[in-house]
């Protein structure tokens, strides 16, 4: 048999991180405001996907929620070019989250549908997941599945035939504090979870070029 070569074809992914109790702190005081009283904040939903009752806008920490995500979206840019290789801009313009992020009071049952979002790249952080995903997994309606993602964040892309492939995060308890960063254009969805009462509490937001 001769010498051959595999050549594995390059794609965009993501960039994950574990940030601390002491950075996400300002993000969790203004969380907790809105949970104690829905009532008295402004609502998302009508611009965002999630089929969720609460989602609201964070609008206290906006600057410091941009600020804390950004370094960790120059870390994307120079694993994997994604802006650079745009190249449609006559000059360079610096990224920034025009719109507030947003926080997600995900209930049992309720998911987000596949979708994407405006701008350039966004950010998901798992602020509070109550629940552990073998445990999800052990319900009787996905035990015996063969594709079993009660609680998942999912990704989705497409391979050099076309094929639609799947990049599965099993989101539970473990993850709080973490972060994903992505490209907006990049397909995803969160799965339903159903063993616990709590909320599954998350922060997303965009980041657009500023002119």
């Amino acid at each position: 048999m001769s010498e051959y070569i595999a050549k594995q074809f390059n794609n965009i992914g993501i960039v994950t991180t574990k940030l601390s109790d002491e950075n996400l702190q300002p993000i969790k005081d203004e969380i907790k405001e809105i949970q104690n009283n829905f009532a008295n904040y402004d609502k998302r939903n009508k611009d965002l996907a999630g089929n969720i009752e609460h989602e609201y806008e964070l609008n206290k920490t906006h600057r410091y929620i941009e600020n804390l995500v950004l370094p960790y979206i120059n870390e994307h840019e120079k694993q994997f070019n994604y802006v650079k290789d745009m190249d449609i801009l006559s000059s360079n313009l610096h990224l920034g989250m025009y719109d507030p992020p947003w926080v997600n009071f995900m209930k049992k049952h309720e998911f987000n549908p596949p979708h994407i979002h405006t701008g350039v790249y966004s950010f998901v952080i798992w602020i509070d997941v109550p629940y552990d995903i073998e445990e999800e997994k052990s319900q009787n309606y996905c035990k015996d599945s063969a594709l079993s993602l009660p609680g998942h964040f999912q990704f989705m892309y497409i391979n050099s035939l076309g094929k639609i492939l799947q990049y599965n995060i099993p989101v539970d308890k473990t993850y709080n504090n973490t972060m994903a960063i992505f490209p907006c254009g990049l397909t995803h969805a969160v799965y339903p979870f159903s063993t616990s009462d709590k909320y599954r509490i998350s922060v997303s937001g965009n980041f657009k070029l500023i002119v």
